[in-house]
């Protein structure tokens, strides 16, 4: 009995957020396959959206198994608003994107997704410099060459129209 609060605590909410998460997932899929996915080296315009809806409901099926296999903890978390870390966190991360989105036009991507990578693994889940400044690079430029050079995807590219 003294477990059961706890259980359904965290392990209730990713329960429940989960099968939203998975929800939202169908939905999206439903509405990409009215439009035409297209194939690999010619997309559609419900390409995109359709492979993201399916990495979004892969991921939450695995986070609803999870919460219904794992043991409840022995400590209770505290609701988002009521952790000032976590929210505070949650702030900038989305103050980071709505940055990201502005300034993408103005250093293109490869640039700007570079420093918002390097924002969030300095900032929201602090890392030493290098592996930041490393793995922001490796990611930005495997991002780039997946959409600019793999998917033929036109990216803006800057100030100097290199990247």
């Amino acid at each position: 009995m003294g477990g059961q609060p706890c259980r359904e605590g965290r392990m209730g909410r990713d329960r429940w957020s989960s099968l939203a998460w998975l929800g939202i997932a169908i939905f999206i899929c439903i509405h990409s396959l009215r439009l035409s996915l297209g194939t690999f080296h010619k997309p559609g315009p419900g390409f995109l959206s359709f492979y993201a809806g399916l990495i979004v409901g892969v991921l939450a099926l695995v986070v609803h198994l999870q919460s219904r296999r794992n043991p409840p903890s022995g400590e209770k978390s505290k609701p988002l608003w009521m952790d000032k870390s976590r929210g505070r966190k949650m702030v900038l991360t989305v103050l980071a994107l709505m940055g990201y989105a502005v300034i993408m036009n103005y250093l293109g991507f490869l640039v700007s997704t570079f420093f918002f990578l390097v924002f969030l693994l300095r900032v929201i889940e602090p890392q030493r410099w290098p592996v930041a400044l490393l793995g922001s690079l490796v990611a930005s430029a495997a991002f780039f060459c997946l959409f600019e050079l793999g998917l033929k995807s036109q990216l803006p590219k800057g100030p100097f129209g290199i990247f």
